[in-house]
């Protein structure tokens, strides 16, 4: 999501980008973006936002340093880029069996197509493609994200090689920088929570985004 943040920033804005990979290894994810917030700690900033949801449980036990620690109340980063929580759970109404693509996630080469390149290189090209259709077998569709930021004609061509590859339905839909931008200037509602000095992040604080 790099690319659609800096197209939101403005004056009185940092950022701090961690490594995409982390997604994938949540055990190792708290205590990378609990080094971030403390570091803010010693910056005059008011408040700490996160660019994560709750993503396979990679932020619990996370604890506010000095400012007050800003999440969106979304289980993944999906409904970032879908542009609400209300939106993201019209889509998986409609199609549960959706693997998301954006521009971000293809330049990162973690569509599925770049992910069998990774296992490719570990287990050998038969086997690399077992894995990869055994791990998405439920998949129905690719729907490919356009956010806001620019997608390019090689962007689409190779989310529609990844349908071809694994026989799924291509779509593109609409999503929106519109959650993006609440999380950078507000109003934080209902869909973020706001965590002070003293609490902690939790599980339950997930469960039911529409509270």
């Amino acid at each position: 999501m790099k690319d659609e943040l800096l197209r939101l920033q403005e004056e009185g804005v940092t950022f701090a980008f961690l490594e995409q990979s982390l997604h994938r290894t949540p055990q190792k994810m708290p205590a990378a973006v609990q080094e971030e917030i403390n570091k803010a700690a010693e910056s005059d900033e008011d408040y700490v936002v996160l660019g994560y949801g709750l993503c396979s449980n990679g932020i619990l036990g996370l604890r506010p340093a000095r400012q007050p620690v800003v999440i969106p109340r979304a289980h993944d980063c999906i409904s970032l880029f879908l542009g609400s929580l209300a939106r993201y759970q019209e889509e998986h109404g409609k199609e549960p069996g959706t693997y998301y693509l954006t521009k971000g996630w293809i330049d990162e080469g973690k569509s599925p197509l770049g992910i069998l390149s990774e296992y490719t290189q570990r287990y050998g090209k038969e086997t690399a493609e077992w894995v990869i259709r055994e791990e998405l077998k439920n998949y129905k569709r690719i729907a490919l994200v356009d956010s806001g930021n620019p997608i390019s004609e090689e962007h689409r061509a190779h989310a529609r090689e990844n349908a071809r590859f694994l026989n799924l339905r291509y779509e593109e839909i609409k999503g929106s920088l519109e959650f993006f931008g609440r999380m950078l200037r507000g109003p934080w509602g209902k869909d973020f929570l706001i965590l002070h000095p003293g609490q902690e992040v939790k599980q339950e604080f997930f469960l039911d985004p529409g509270d």
